[in-house]
C-alpha cells in the first residue's frame, strides 16, 4: 500500500469511496463499469479501485454480469488500477465517486480540480462548502443542497446485462454483511427454497449459501425476497431493478417503513411505472454534466 498515489493524467477517473471495511462485489462496483463503458468513448476515462480486491475477482465479476465482447473486456483491463487506501490521490483533473462515502473520508486528500459524487449512503447529504465538489442526487429523495448540487438518477446498463440461460424454483435472499446482516431465516421460509448469498463471515448453518459475486446469479432463482435494511435506507436500489428487467418476482418482506426510506420508495415507483428512465444510455446526461 501506498499513501500517495499519482495516476494517470486522464479527464475522468470514476470510483467508489474506501474505508477500513470492505465493500467487496458490489452495486458501486457494477456502477463504476456501466459509466466507464458510456463515457469511455467520450472521453480519456479510467477506473481506480482502492480497496481488498484484485483483477482476478473483478474480472470474474465482471464476466459474470456483462455481455462485453473480447475488444471491450480488453478496454476495460487497461482502464482499471488497483490502489489499496491511499491517503493522497492525485492525477487527472476530474474524480466522479458513484457513492457518498467521500464524505467520511476525512483523512483522504483529493488532488483533483473538480470532485463529484453521487448522494448514496446518507438520509441528508451534507451541504457543499468547497468550490471544486458537486453533488449529483436525486431531488425526489434528498434535501437539495445550496452549493453545487446537480439533479441526477442513478442509472443501470442494462443493454450490456447478460442475460440469464433457464431459470432454477429457488428463491434468493440477500444477508451480507455490510448491510443486510440475518440473524434468524426463519421466517423466510414460507417463500419457497432459499438461497443466501452472503460474506463467508456470516454464513448460515444448514442453508445453502453462496458466496458473491456469484456466477450467472439470475439463472439461480425464481424470486428474490427483499428484507429490510438496519438504517431504512436504501439510497437507489439496484438489484431490484435488474431483478424486475430478468422477470423475477419481488417480494417485500417486513418493510415496513416505505415512508420514511425515499430512495427505496421512489426508485420501485420508477420501476414500476417508468422504467425506461433507469436506462443507462449513450446520450445520458451525466455526459454532458462532466464536460460542463
Amino acid at each position: 500500500m501506498s499513501a500517495i498515489v499519482k495516476l494517470e493524467n486522464k479527464d475522468l477517473w470514476l470510483t467508489y469511496s474506501w474505508s477500513n471495511n470492505n465493500h467487496g462485489i458490489c452495486g458501486h462496483t457494477y456502477e463504476v463499469i456501466d459509466y466507464w463503458y458510456i463515457l469511455k468513448d467520450k472521453m480519456n476515462v479510467g477506473i481506480v479501485l482502492c480497496e481488498d480486491i484484485d483483477s482476478d475477482t473483478l474480472f470474474k465479476a465482471v464476466r459474470c454480469r456483462y455481455n462485453f465482447n473480447t475488444l471491450e473486456i480488453s478496454e476495460l483491463e487497461n482502464s482499471v488500477v488497483f490502489h489499496n487506501r491511499p491517503k493522497i490521490l492525485t492525477g487527472g483533473s476530474k474524480i466522479l465517486f458513484t457513492d457518498g462515502g467521500i464524505v467520511n473520508m476525512s483523512n483522504v486528500t483529493l488532488l483533483y480540480d473538480k470532485i463529484y459524487y453521487m448522494a448514496c449512503g446518507n438520509k441528508q447529504v451534507k451541504d457543499n462548502n468547497k468550490d471544486n465538489v458537486y453533488i449529483l442526487q436525486d431531488d425526489r429523495v434528498y434535501e437539495r443542497v445550496k452549493k453545487n448540487g446537480i439533479h441526477y438518477v442513478k442509472k443501470i446498463l442494462f443493454d450490456k446485462l447478460k442475460k440469464p440461460r433457464g431459470q432454477l424454483n429457488n428463491t434468493l435472499v440477500y444477508g451480507t454483511k455490510n448491510c443486510r446482516h440475518i440473524e434468524d431465516y426463519s421466517d423466510l421460509h414460507q417463500y419457497g427454497n432459499l438461497l443466501i448469498v452472503t460474506n463467508k463471515e456470516n454464513k448460515p448453518k444448514g442453508l445453502v449459501s453462496l458466496q458473491p459475486p456469484v456466477p450467472d446469479i439470475f439463472r439461480l432463482f425464481k424470486t428474490y425476497v427483499y428484507t429490510p435494511v438496519a438504517r431504512k435506507w436504501d439510497c437507489s436500489p439496484r438489484f431490484l431493478a435488474e431483478c424486475v428487467y430478468f422477470n423475477k418476482e419481488v417480494i417485500f418482506h417486513n418493510i415496513d417503513y416505505w415512508e420514511e426510506d425515499h430512495g427505496l420508495r421512489v426508485r420501485w415507483d420508477d420501476i414500476q411505472n417508468n422504467f425506461e428512465s433507469l436506462y443507462l444510455k449513450e446520450d445520458d446526461p451525466i455526459i454532458e454534466i462532466l464536460n460542463d
